[in-house]
């Protein structure tokens, strides 16, 4: 009945791979494909910059084995806590704007489509119409 969204992004305009997955699964487990999508697209990925729920070990292994530095801030739970960048860390909010304007689609936030293909295809109109909108006020300024 839920749905997640995992996406890895530069900015809060630019998505580099959006991955659906039932509400109920964990997305830590998909960082390694997502950055390996990201790393296609890029070229070279510097840092993982993710929230706490991909604190782990397998997690933080994946992004040292692709010579990428996790920036992840450490479960309160951990007995032995991760150093990170905490101001790199503090950049994470440019990915959470790139959610809220995700949410501003009602078809989006809603999620009226029935299957996983449907509602992936929006998002990555909904992805397009926002790289598209930035980049025509970025043209205007």
């Amino acid at each position: 009945m839920t749905t997640k969204i995992v996406l890895a992004a530069t900015d809060e305009s630019t998505a580099l791979a959006v991955e659906v997955l039932p509400g109920h699964r964990h997305e830590a487990p998909r960082l390694g494909p997502m950055l390996d999508h990201a790393g296609t697209r890029l070229g070279r990925v510097d840092q993982a910059v993710c929230d706490r729920g991909f604190d782990g070990t397998p997690q933080r292994t994946a992004c040292q084995d692709r010579n990428i530095e996790p920036v992840i801030p450490p479960k309160i739970n951990r007995r032995e806590p991760e150093t990170y960048d905490q101001g790199a860390y503090r950049e994470r909010n440019r990915i959470e704007r790139l959610f809220a304007k995700l949410k501003e689609f009602r078809r989006v936030a809603t999620r009226y489509d029935k299957t996983k293909r449907m509602f992936r295809g929006w998002l990555h109109l909904v992805l397009g119409f926002i790289r598209l909108r930035n980049r025509t006020n970025v043209n205007r300024a």
